[in-house]
């Protein structure tokens, strides 16, 4: 090979060694933001399940909560009947 043909050869390995630099590079940026990514993932994931764990208790009180009425009802309805049959029982003892 003559000179010229080494110079452009050159040239051109040069000019690709630069291409593959930058590729490389954009890989490890993206890599990088990658592997960000993940972790934001993993964060989110915890976050997401101890937000689940409070929306869990948080039903439950609302549930006991609903349930309290019924059982005041309950028990007004039972005192009700009990005086009801208190004072039948107590006008067929006179």
């Amino acid at each position: 090979m003559d000179e010229m043909k080494i110079l452009e050869a050159l040239a051109r390995d040069s000019e690709r060694l630069k291409s593959l630099d930058t590729r490389m590079t954009n890989l490890e940026k993206l890599t990088e933001s990658v592997n960000q990514l993940a972790v934001s993932l993993e964060r989110l994931t915890a976050q997401q399940t101890v937000t689940e764990q409070r929306v869990e208790t948080l039903t439950d009180d609302v549930k006991q909560m609903q349930e309290k009425p019924a059982k005041r009802w309950d028990t007004a309805i039972a005192a009700i009947i009990s005086a009801i049959v208190g004072a039948g029982i107590a006008y067929l003892i006179k």
